[in-house]
């Protein structure tokens, strides 16, 4: 009879001191909590990015409507385009993040980002403004998939969900920020939407600067069989109060299980592994090597595994968040809320929905909470404001105060749920060899469906009214908790990747789906 069992492990905080005392096997040691949480702080200001452009998007949308005469449908292409061009940046940046490291992708991505934020504020014509639109949401893409990965990659599993947490944290940070800039730059000028534009470069340049003092994942430089730099990493993660010899080690125990994670071995040929062509139809059917995983591995080593994350990463925009994020000025203002009272909602919106992403990144590593319980109950907030917003488009006269509280609903209630945990239990789901290309295929799949919901929701609300479509979207939100509820399984305290296991996840699945209908089952052994 074989069983699966994590440590228990018991994490006293000690907050005035930035320490956390953390037992790994028999050794017990103090981390430097303050150097953990910079890191991740560092790295979620790629996902910033992308908060950053909706929440000014969302407030720019109206003047640039009417500064380029823009019709609905061309309004539509211009708001969705960075989310299809993401696609391709959350396409690529698993191949270059393992090619060139973590964090040379995220300069990359910070890069391209503040180029294509200068390029749309001094746009002379909607064409030059779509296209470098387009160029920012490379980086976006990229962010979006490095940020969680190198968070989950750096923290130890007690601080995983706290730490990867960070991005969409800094989501949530960078869209009521992008709000406070709209209400300060509107009207102080006719162009005020430029200037709404470039001010995204701010964030790009932080993050470019910020990275350079970033360390690099050591899970990559282990990969890549630079051991020596790597423990010089992890040990900045142990107090300097402790002896040498508990550091030596504590670095044996977690480079140990950062091996483990990434299944690296010393191999002759390693060189001439990680040299090979990347970017052919050979290597992305390839079979698996000790190093490299090709695309097709995510989904062959373990479809449950693979279903359950890609479904999920799909659920989380197929619910209609960007619509709401993107289009919340121009939704409230068209069913008769002032803009000035249509740009302070979306501020609350947005403080409200970090509110709640900070609440939950405190509450994901207690082993009594863990990932399913916020998911289920945020969840079913999420899936509350939708019938709020569908049924306030019954009732012409209170319209837009039913719209301002749906919206406060749904916001809070996704920052409480698929927020923050989509990404971490995406990163917690697949094995180092497989993570980098998972969480791409995910973002891809996140990414396209966000587009194909934000390149029609204007229509839609012309076509089925705003009732018609957030019932559908209230079905979608519906579909998507009973998935979370049956299929999602709880991966706190557990090690990273131990879920692609195909024995773990068939046993976390038939429990799960036992407990959801009152059943009591013993896991098989």
């Amino acid at each position: 009879m074989s069983s699966i069992t994590e440590s228990p492990f018991q994490v006293p905080r000690d907050d005035s001191k930035l320490l956390q005392t953390t037992k790994t096997s028999a050794i017990e040691y103090k981390k430097q909590i303050s150097f953990l949480f910079r890191c991740a702080a560092t790295s979620a200001l790629g996902s910033l990015m992308l908060g950053y452009d909706q929440g000014i998007i969302s407030g720019a949308l109206v003047p640039i409507e009417n500064h380029f005469k823009l019709s609905e449908f061309q309004a539509e292409m211009m708001t969705s385009s960075i989310t299809f061009t993401s696609i391709i940046g959350s396409f690529i940046a698993g191949s270059i993040a393992d090619a060139l490291g973590r964090k040379a992708a995220l300069m990359i991505a910070s890069m391209i980002f503040f180029a294509g934020s200068l390029g749309m504020g001094l746009a002379m014509s909607y064409f030059t403004l779509i296209t470098w639109r387009c160029i920012s949401g490379i980086g976006v893409g990229m962010g979006l998939v490095i940020c969680p990965m190198y968070c989950a990659e750096l923290s130890p599993k007690s601080m995983r969900g706290s730490l990867t947490s960070f991005n969409e944290m800094f989501i949530n940070v960078g869209i009521p920020l992008a709000y406070l800039a709209n209400l300060l730059l509107s009207g102080t000028s006719p162009d005020d939407w430029r200037y709404m534009l470039i001010s995204g470069c701010l964030p790009a340049l932080g993050l470019l600067l910020a990275t350079c003092v970033l360390p690099e994942s050591p899970r990559w430089l282990i990969k890549h069989g630079k051991p020596e730099q790597a423990e010089a990493i992890i040990k900045k993660f142990i107090h300097p109060s402790e002896s040498e010899d508990v550091v030596r080690r504590v670095c044996k125990e977690v480079m140990s299980d950062m091996r483990r994670d990434m299944e690296t071995r010393v191999l002759r040929d390693s060189i001439e592994e990680y040299t090979r062509p990347r970017w052919t139809l050979a290597a992305f059917v390839a079979p698996a090597s000790d190093e490299v995983a090709s695309w097709l591995d995510v989904f062959r080593r373990n479809r449950k595994v693979a279903f359950t994350g890609m479904t999920f990463a799909v659920f989380q925009q197929a619910i209609g968040t960007d619509a709401i994020l993107l289009y919340s000025v121009r939704t409230l203002t068209v069913y008769g809320v002032s803009n000035e009272t249509a740009l302070l909602t979306t501020l609350v919106m947005g403080i409200c929905k970090l509110t709640f992403t900070i609440f939950t990144s405190t509450l994901v590593d207690n082993p009594s909470i863990g990932r399913r319980k916020p998911l289920l109950v945020g969840g079913s907030g999420v899936f509350c404001g939708c019938c709020i917003i569908a049924i306030s488009g019954a009732f012409p006269s209170s319209t837009g105060s039913g719209l301002i509280a749906g919206f406060l609903v749904f916001m809070s209630s996704f920052g409480f749920s698929y927020g923050p945990l989509c990404w971490l239990i995406l990163a917690e789901l697949f094995k180092g060899q497989n993570r980098s290309k998972a969480l791409s295929l995910g973002s891809v799949l996140n990414r396209l469906t966000s587009f194909m919901v934000t390149s029609v929701y204007l229509s839609c609300l012309r076509w089925f009214t705003l009732t018609g479509t957030f019932v559908g979207f209230a079905v979608i939100a519906l579909a998507a908790l009973i998935f979370s509820a049956v299929s999602v399984p709880e991966l706190a305290g557990r090690r990273l990747g131990s879920a692609a296991h195909s024995s773990v996840m068939s046993r976390n699945l038939s429990c799960i789906s036992a407990q959801s209908w009152g059943m009591a089952r013993a896991p098989s052994t």
